[in-house]
């Protein structure tokens, strides 16, 4: 655990002068908090999967780009026997794919490994892209949350969610090939779907935190027993700041800091 005081924190916590940074994902270790998020260099129309490290969220170290240009997005960083695991998007070209690196250090990252992108057997991922990954580790087996889409180069359409598992990070088995696993079934999810989620598990249930709606971005959440079928329950009472009036996403729930079953939302 470390100990965090919220009440000294000026929120944005990461503001940039002229880059943008999004999709944080964060990892409490040993003392120190690892910020992951998208890096995207506007004038130079780049995208990397950046880092740097803090412990109150006041004072950053520098950044670093551990991805090769053209990737985004990290869902978050696990453990896997003696190394640890980032899952991000290949973000460059067509059609988006899910990838993994890999660190002993969690400085010093591999080369991104293509692991997944849905199949034909899939029958809503019309688009055949995936994105935002997310992974747990659960009874031995991973499920990685992804999201898929009909919108894209087109005038309408979704993002839409669904769960891939497997039981070596390397062969995945789309579990959601009928339908996604987060669909568009209310208004605060419309026009344009769902996407960027985040799951924690609290008082033997699962907890899924997603952004809905792209244009009219707001966070809401949905419950699960199993990890595939999901219950929605509605919208977070999100604090709005000045800087997020327009809209809002991307939610990641961090554990970790200060004491048991405290919680805390970057986005």
């Amino acid at each position: 655990m470390i100990k965090f005081d919220y009440s000294k924190i000026t929120n944005p916590v990461l503001p940039l002068a002229k880059d943008h940074v999004r999709d944080p994902a964060v990892l409490v270790y040993d003392g120190l908090i690892y910020l992951f998020f998208t890096y995207y260099n506007p004038e130079k129309n780049t995208w990397h999967v950046g880092m740097n490290t803090t412990e109150d969220f006041i004072h950053f170290s520098d950044i670093s780009l551990i991805s090769p240009e053209g990737y985004a997005s990290p869902g978050n960083v696990i453990r896997v026997n003696d190394a640890w695991v980032i899952c991000y998007q290949q973000y460059r070209k067509f059609p988006h794919y899910i990838c993994l690196a890999y660190s002993r250090d969690l400085i010093q990252w591999t080369k991104p490994v293509k692991v997944f992108n849905t199949g034909p057997e899939n029958k809503w991922n019309i688009d055949g892209r995936v994105i935002d990954p997310y992974i747990i580790e659960w009874e031995g087996s991973y499920y990685c949350y992804y999201t898929g889409s009909t919108r894209w180069n087109k005038r309408a359409g979704h993002n839409l969610i669904g769960v891939a598992v497997s039981s070596d990070l390397e062969s995945w088995t789309d579990v959601s090939v009928d339908r996604p696993v987060i669909g568009v079934d209310y208004p605060w999810e419309e026009p344009d779907g769902c996407e960027n989620n985040c799951v924690i598990r609290y008082n033997d249930q699962w907890y899924m935190f997603y952004s809905a709606s792209l244009i009219n971005q707001k966070i809401a959440y949905a419950i699960s027993d199993d990890l595939i079928h999901w219950e929605k329950k509605g919208l977070c009472n999100v604090p709005v700041f000045e800087a997020s009036a327009f809209h809002f996403g991307a939610p990641f729930i961090i554990e970790g800091l200060t004491v048991a079953d405290k919680f805390y939302m970057m986005y």
